[in-house]
């Protein structure tokens, strides 16, 4: 059936988007405009009042742009930006008479996503290699964020002025030696400012294009020319943060590794993490003895998975920088491969690199060894300010007891930021031990697509080899040969209706094996429509279809054709905002049984406190209407923090899960942390049990991060 049904669908999505290209939108300004920085003298004082006569002579912007409505903001915004030697100076005056402020975030460096929120993003490169986002809520409380450095979190200041009438006003302070910027007598960024207004879930931006979709994309950002800085003004200090942990309890020796499982190993006393810049925007990064207790993240499901699970990497010294090692791009609509892909490098006991840019070139080089292993990666892309193109190059070197495995790939990718065209062509090899027939151990990706504010739309052609399956990377499937469509269209609800945006996508792929047979088709569609009231719905279907073998390539004996044929509800109220509620229900055949699911959550603020509950079933039956059921998991979750201050949490959550069947082990968690960042920025962490564990670890955790030097991950 679905050989029949993607040939339509493509020729569907061709012909609206043929017929649907929206006509080019006034913007507020773009990426060929140039504004002049303004350096100051005499610092403005930290007042969130913004007095006059500090910032009479800061370049000023105003005309944001409603992207999410894709009109002009309904609310006047003014920005302001000063320069000296040492700071940015950042303030804005928001007006929001008449739409009540959302402000229940009390800690900082926590994410204000879901509070109303202003920020400044700055792209020091030009071509989007490093770029930051500073943001501050009405009431001052800030977060940031680094392209290079997922635990970016160095000292700046921010103060909130909320005023009787509804508006409120923002101050930010942000040190240059914070920021990496190539050396220069006068050095041009691009900047953006934005503004998010959470009870209406609308996003304001003073850049707009009518090919962006996305604020965060800097190509669209106009450039700041003229900043006169010092040689080493923006070059980060260098760094280092020694930890000391202390465990006790009849857990004390499990600890995770990196794709979820728990192992039994010695607790690590004490180790090091280190960077040191050698210039302003290169610079080398090792552990020694690295943390891997992770007391900070949950990744839990019980959801059954189609293909393997991919995991988020949470160690610092992968997470860091990873892009640069990960350099090849790709036209993600179906999950694509990743080469370096460093969950499944488990405990490790030192690592080093080299990370960063120079010139238009990002470069990344790491070498990291355990027990049994010492593995190499090396990434390399090379990108101009117009990011017209770019070309990238990626090597991984696997070195393990017995076994050696190298894997290098190439891209080229274009792109027309005016017009929003743009290819690729991605070619990897695979070398090795088990590496048999070269030939096929490659894989190849070549596509073509159009991206804008209302849709994008991609047609890729995707080769992998049945031998390519990288040892340290991650495969979702191989021996595939065939094509993939996307299509998305955003749109936008009447200027009065109650409709305020919707989405459509369609994903379809048809992809064969080496034996001539569908080893995969899939078929997708979903829609989503969110009401002026925040009340948002969701409708998907997806169908499909999975061929496995008993003996594969080059046997291909004992077929067995799966079928994965899914629809989905859901409903949500509020969500972009601290208190929201979701539920969604999916059902139909999933492998060799029919599956249902059930989720529903929701979180509260009640000023320093916040909840948050969960609710989710997987029902598995025989077949369609068959009873009893055969199989069924379910998961009951529910958690409370505490603010102290803007630099200290506790959080206690319990987590249940009973049944058989799904993903996840039956099991009851308790966990209890709690985090202190303190204002030398050393941390303080006291944890009972890890929320990441199925059941409850009994393990007392006490771990003090000591820093010396410049800002976390600078």
């Amino acid at each position: 059936m679905l050989s029949r049904v993607f040939p339509r669908l493509l020729a569907l999505a061709l012909a609206f988007t043929l017929g649907t290209v929206a006509a080019p939108a006034a913007a507020s300004v773009d990426s060929s405009q140039h504004f002049a920085a303004v350096k100051t003298a005499t610092p403005p004082p930290l007042d969130a009042s913004l007095p006059a006569a500090a910032w009479r002579k800061a370049l000023v912007a105003t005309g944001f742009f409603d992207f999410t409505t894709r009109e002009p903001a309904k609310y006047a915004t003014t920005a302001y930006l000063l320069y000296d030697d040492v700071n940015l100076y950042v303030g804005f005056h928001c007006v929001q008479t008449g739409t009540p402020i959302t402000a229940a975030q009390t800690v900082n460096n926590a994410g204000v996503g879901s509070d109303d929120h202003v920020a400044i993003s700055l792209d020091t490169s030009g071509n989007g290699s490093r770029v930051y986002s500073f943001k501050v809520t009405p009431k001052g409380i800030h977060d940031e964020y680094s392209s290079e450095d997922s635990r970016y979190a160095p000292p700046w200041q921010s103060v909130g002025k909320i005023f009787p009438n509804g508006d409120y006003n923002v101050m930010m302070v942000i040190p240059l030696a914070d920021l990496r910027a190539q050396g220069s007598a006068v050095a041009h960024w691009r900047v953006n400012f934005v503004r998010s207004i959470a009870a209406t879930n609308e996003e304001y931006t003073w850049a707009y294009d009518p090919t962006m979709n996305d604020v965060g994309a800097s190509q669209f950002w106009p450039w700041l020319d003229g900043l006169q800085l010092a040689a080493h003004a923006t070059q980060p200090q260098p760094r280092a943060d020694v930890y000391a942990l202390a465990s006790a309890g009849s857990d004390r020796r499990q600890f995770q590794n990196g794709i979820g499982n728990f192992e039994q190993t010695n607790p690590r006393a004490i180790g090091l993490d280190a960077t040191y810049p050698f210039t302003n925007t290169l610079a080398l990064v090792g552990t020694l003895n690295p943390d891997f207790s992770n007391i900070e993240q949950d990744q839990t499901t019980i959801a059954p998975q189609e293909f393997q699970r991919n995991y988020q990497e949470y160690r610092p010294f992968f997470s860091e920088g990873s892009h640069f090692i990960n350099a090849l791009p790709g036209i993600n609509i179906n999950g694509y491969e990743t080469l370096f892909y460093t969950p499944s490098i488990g405990i490790f006991n030192r690592g080093l690199k080299l990370e960063g840019t120079t010139g238009n070139n990002s470069i990344g080089a790491l070498n990291v060894s355990g027990s049994g292993f010492d593995d190499t990666a090396l990434g390399y892309n090379y990108t101009p300010p117009n990011n017209a193109f770019g070309v990238s190059f990626e090597d991984v070197l696997a070195n393990h007891t017995g076994l050696r495995d190298n894997t290098e790939g190439f891209a080229l990718d274009q792109r027309n930021v005016h017009s929003g065209e743009l290819s690729i062509v991605r070619f990897e090899q695979e070398t090795g031990t088990n590496v048999t027939a070269p030939g096929a151990a490659q894989s190849l990706e070549f596509g073509a697509g159009l991206q804008s504010a209302r849709q994008s739309a991609f047609l890729v052609y995707k080769d992998l080899g049945p031998a390519f399956a990288p040892v340290d990377g991650y495969t979702q499937s191989n021996d595939i040969a065939g094509p993939q469509l996307f299509w998305q269209y955003n749109g936008v609800g009447p200027h009065r209706g109650g409709v305020q945006s919707y989405q459509v996508f369609l994903v379809g792929d048809r992809y064969s094996d080496r034996s001539g047979a569908v080893h995969q088709a899939d078929v997708d569609a979903n829609v989503d429509v969110t009401l002026r009231s925040l009340l948002s719905f969701n409708y998907g279907t997806g169908t499909s279809e999975l061929r496995l073998y008993g003996t594969p390539y080059p046997v291909y004996a004992n077929p067995q054709q799966l079928t994965y044929n899914q629809q989905s509800l859901g409903v949500g109220y509020k969500d972009g905002t601290p208190n929201h509620v979701d539920a969604s229900y999916s059902w139909g055949p999933f492998g060799g049984s029919y599956l249902q699911q059930i989720d529903a959550s929701t979180t509260r603020q009640f000023g320093a406190y916040g909840i948050s509950l969960e609710f989710a079933g997987s029902i598995e039956h025989a077949s369609a209407g068959a009873l009893p059921r055969s199989n069924s998991q379910w998961l009951r979750s529910a958690s409370l923090s505490r603010s102290f201050g803007r630099d200290a949490l506790l959080a206690i959550g319990i987590r249940s899960i009973n049944g058989t069947g799904g993903f996840a082990v039956p099991a009851t968690n308790l966990a209890i942390s709690y985090h202190q960042r303190l204002r030398n920025q050393d941390e303080l962490y006291i944890d009972y049990g890890t929320p990441a564990a199925y059941q409850t670890l009994h393990r007392l955790l006490v771990k003090i991060v000591f820093h010396v030097g410049g800002g976390t991950g600078t």
